[in-house]
């Protein structure tokens, strides 16, 4: 059973957004920093993620680079 990774830039975020809530994420930061977790809230300045030990963290959009989420693959 494979996997695809599903790359969004900075610049396709708002309109990707229904995608992206609730779904465990990994969000690259403009600083090379890789946060992972599941994508709680988003609003035009700021992303709210939920981490896997329940600890939250406020990301303002602009250091975001991009994030990218894990698909099953169709065969």
């Amino acid at each position: 059973m494979g996997k695809r990774q599903i790359r969004i830039f900075r610049k396709d975020i708002p309109e990707r957004l229904p995608e992206l809530l609730q779904r465990a994420v990994q969000v690259v930061l403009r600083s090379r920093v890789v946060l992972h977790g599941v994508l709680l809230k988003l609003t035009p300045g700021q992303l709210q993620l939920q981490d896997q030990r329940f600890g939250k963290h406020l990301v303002p959009v602009e250091e975001v680079e991009e994030i990218i989420y894990d698909v099953e693959a169709a065969w």
